[in-house]
């Protein structure tokens, strides 16, 4: 089947941008890793790297340079590298008129043809008269009952947003709120913050499993990814759209469904932060500010409390002996500065409130569904091999890898177990040269050898000066083997 090319949001408040340019050619052979295309967010133009391999084909009246587009925008497909002759993408229909601003959607019409809504696909109709609204503005305003049509948009051209919807709803949240029917007997709500994310889709996943309440505050909508990882217990869990920095809606999360326990693991990640670190500083510092206040606050006790932390608290290897000399251990990214401030306010929240929690470092987190970012090469690499497919990782060197399966348990043990105190602890896992991942990878799949290669620069190392593994908290903590958590990675994707 054909993948799906669309625009991926590049932070957290990210809603449209503007089309830079394509770095491909229409018919050109992609691989996986490769430079696909460039967009335009808030602040920065982002080269954004393609996950995976194929012929590509751009959309008929897909968006030029300069153009604007939204998230989730379809810009085109890849299809498989063994088609001998992919199909062209359909051209897009003529426009056509609409006949009344008026919404008057029926079983034989679509509401592109009746109220001038643009559609998600590029080969939609779009109408030429009439206010547009986005597909998500719709979907909100029918869930509000906003008579959108009154709604004076704020997009370009006048398009109406999901946030001119909420602004035009006076005395409600921001935010959209899915309920769901809990058993009598579950008391524990476990409220996990950037659960839509690759590690926080296996924190719900093991939070399931336990049988706990769950409810998820991310900026993002329902992952494809949380039923391929979660399968049918996804729809049981609760999900809240909205922004840590909103604090009367984490007054009400906490509120509503009665929260007891909290993992905290949105954040904007190194690129983010590296490119506006004012909004990172907003983010990863206030907003888990703005989380610790709400525990403190909250009505009901908050009985635990973990959080990500990461290993960009270090510096580099090379300031390891510096580092040690001084002490102490510089963050090398502002990324790295952000996540330390957070261990120090944790402690602080210690000191003055008595309020205790657990902070994580993991080292390269691994496993299935890790598609994201420039570590993400040995998952991709894995999934590479399981489906016959060529990939080249594209970093070298030594680093420490957890299987996410390992990192998922240690925030939900965190959270569920937290002591006395803000300890920060780091995970015990492997630590491997990349060549040693393409060989953990050779021994689940032989024929994969030649398919699999390694090239680009060294990555950096950060490693703690004097690591406080989780054993120390939990003994009878055990760590999944990298060969182990390969094979797991590659059977994931043989099923």
């Amino acid at each position: 089947m054909p993948i799906e090319i669309i625009i991926p949001r590049l932070g957290w408040s990210m809603e449209e941008g503007a089309f830079v340019a394509w770095h491909k050619r229409d018919g050109e052979l992609v691989k996986a890793g490769e430079a696909l295309f460039s967009i335009e967010g808030d602040k920065a133009v982002q080269e954004i790297e393609s996950i995976d391999s194929g012929i590509l084909r751009i959309a008929p009246g897909g968006p030029k340079p300069g153009d604007a587009i939204r998230v989730g925008d379809l810009l085109g497909h890849l299809y498989p590298e063994t088609a001998v002759t992919p199909p062209p993408t359909v051209a897009p229909a003529k426009p056509v008129v609409a006949a009344s601003h008026t919404p008057e959607v029926t079983k034989t019409k679509s509401p592109a043809e009746t109220v001038g809504v643009e559609s998600e696909r590029q080969d939609a109709p779009r109408v030429t008269a009439g206010p547009t609204i986005s597909p998500r503005a719709l979907r909100v305003a029918g869930e509000l009952g906003v008579d959108w049509t009154k709604v004076t948009g704020t997009g370009r051209t006048g398009r109406i947003r999901e946030q001119d919807i909420r602004a035009a709803v006076t005395g409600e949240t921001a935010a959209r709120i899915t309920r769901v029917t809990t058993s009598p007997g579950q008391t524990k709500t476990v409220l996990v913050t950037g659960g839509c994310g690759f590690i926080g889709t296996w924190v719900v996943r093991e939070l399931l499993g336990r049988g706990l309440r769950v409810v998820v505050l991310d900026a993002g909508e329902r992952p494809a990814r949380w039923g391929r990882v979660i399968g049918a217990g996804s729809e049981d869990v609760s999900l809240v759209q909205g922004s840590l920095l909103d604090r009367e809606l984490l007054a009400r999360i906490f509120a509503e469904y009665q929260v007891t326990h909290v993992i905290h693991l949105a954040a904007l990640l190194t690129p983010a932060c590296q490119s506006d670190p004012w909004e990172g500083c907003r983010v990863n510092v206030l907003g888990t500010v703005a989380l610790m206040e709400q525990v403190r606050l909250s009505p009901i006790r908050i009985e635990g409390f973990s959080y990500a932390s990461s290993v960009a608290v270090f510096g580099d290897e090379p300031d390891h002996a510096q580092s040690l000399a001084a002490g102490e251990s510089q963050p090398l990214t502002f990324y790295g500065a952000f996540k330390k401030s957070v261990e120090l306010i944790a402690a602080q929240y210690w000191r003055q409130f008595q309020i205790a929690s657990v902070g994580i470092r993991p080292q390269v987190a691994y496993g299935p569904e890790r598609e994201v970012g420039l570590t993400a090469g040995p998952s991709l690499a894995a999934r590479a091999a399981a489906r016959g497919e060529s990939y080249c990782i594209s970093y070298t060197g030594r680093v420490g890898y957890d299987y996410v399966e390992d990192v998922a348990r240690a925030f939900v043990r965190g959270a569920l177990e937290t002591p006395p105190g803000a300890p920060v602890v780091d995970l015990s896992g492997e630590v491997a040269d990349v060549t040693q991942i393409i060989a953990a990878i050779v021994a689940v799949v032989p024929d994969a050898a030649p398919r699999l290669s390694v090239s680009g620069p060294p990555i950096p190392a950060h490693l703690p000066p004097s690591p406080h593994f989780i054993s120390t908290l939990y003994p009878d903590w055990q760590t999944t083997s990298l060969a182990d958590g390969i094979r797991r990675t590659v059977e994931f994707y043989r099923a």
